[in-house]
This record gives C-alpha cells, structure tokens and sequence, in this order.
C-alpha cells in the first residue's frame, strides 16, 4: 500500500508540472508583451506627440511671421509669443527627459538660434523699417524650412519605431499563443496517460503487484 500511494504522489506531482506548464509560459509572454505595451505608452507616444505639437508651433510661428511682414497687423505679434512660449514648454519637457533623442535635442539648439533671428526682425521690424525686416526674414527662411522638414522626418522615423514594436507584439502574442495551445494539448495527452497508467497501477492484482504467488500461502 506504501509503494502504491507513492506512485498516486508521483503521478499527482508529474500531473500538476505537465498543467502548469502552459501558464508559465503565458505568464513570460505576458510580461515581454506589457513591457513592449509599457514602453510604447510611457516613452513612444508621448514623445511622437511632442514632436508632433513642436512642428505645429513652429509652423505658426513662421506663419506669424510671414502674416506680420505681408500684412503687417501686429496681431501676429501675439500668436508669435504664444507659439513661442509652447515651444519653450516643450524644449523644457524634451530637453530634461533622458529618453529624448540626440537628433531632436540638436535640433532645439538650432531652434533656438532661429529664435534669436526672429527676433531681431521684430526688432527691426519695430524701429519702423518693415522692408528692413523682410529682408532679414526672408534670410531666415530656409532655416524655418530646413527645421520644420529635419523635425518631419524624426518624426516619421519614431513612427516608424512604434509600428515596428506593435509588429513585434503581435507577433509575439500570435506566437505565445500557439505555443500555449500546443503546450495545453501536450500537457493534457500526458495528463492523461498518466491518469490511464495510475488507472492500470490500481486494477493490478496486488498479488502481482508484490510478486507473490497465492497459492504458496496456503502451504
């Protein structure tokens, strides 16, 4: 009885691995798929979104110049330092974070010295030479334009970044998903046998089980 109940142990014990094989291995897909998911939401988006925000402020900001220089209302003045001022918010916010690129922390110094460009155009602007201040302007033109095209293309390669990792997580959750059916399937055929095996351990006569045969009893 000894040896049968520790075979029903062992049996239990090769059961309850086989079963826990699946949800181990979930477990570990789960945890690489969040992880990717954490990084996407925590660093990717938010610094897409940034640069996206950097390139409309800046767009208005060589819009209020132009409108400023064609027009010369000097309401454009004011959209100027209120783009200005979301743009300096943002250089704060990209130029603290550990996670902001190289590329886009070179190109905020190079937005800065635009700035400082602009900004002897209003002056002269205000002194009352306003063709003064066009030709100047019109000198810091391919500047704007250089800018606001390097910041598209950092853009579009985060992008590019953040399909690639959605790719990957779907990939791999299509992946732990086969491997977590197969493992389930694996896991039930040898639950099952072991589950037939203790079956036959116990419909075994327990004369043959010890080795005895009865007939010698009776002697």
């Amino acid at each position: 009885m000894n040896q049968l109940w520790r075979h029903r142990i062992i049996l239990i014990l090769i059961v309850s691995l086989f079963a826990s094989i699946p949800l181990l291995y979930a477990l570990n897909g789960y945890r690489a798929i969040s992880k990717l998911t954490e990084e996407m939401h925590r660093q990717d988006i938010p610094m897409i979104k940034q640069v996206d925000e950097l390139i409309e402020h800046n767009r208005d900001r060589a819009n209020a110049v132009r409108g400023l220089l064609l027009y010369e209302d000097e309401r454009y003045i004011e959209q100027y330092y209120f783009s200005t001022s979301k743009v300096h918010d943002l250089r704060r916010l990209l130029n603290a974070s550990n996670q902001t690129p190289g590329a886009i922390k070179d190109l905020l110094l190079r937005n800065s010295a635009w700035e400082e460009e602009i900004e002897e155009v209003f002056t002269v602007y205000e002194t009352d030479h306003p063709q003064n201040a066009k030709k100047l302007a019109m000198q810091t033109t391919q500047t704007t334009q250089t800018i606001l095209e390097d910041l598209s293309q950092i853009k579009e390669k985060l992008y590019r970044e953040l399909e690639q990792k959605l790719e990957l997580t779907t990939e791999l959750t299509a992946n732990y998903k086969r491997m977590c059916i197969s493992l389930s399937i694996l896991s039930f055929l040898l639950i099952a046998a072991t589950i037939f095996l203790s079956k036959l351990d116990e419909n075994t006569p327990t004369s043959k089980r010890s080795g005895r045969n009865p007939s010698a009893s009776g002697r």
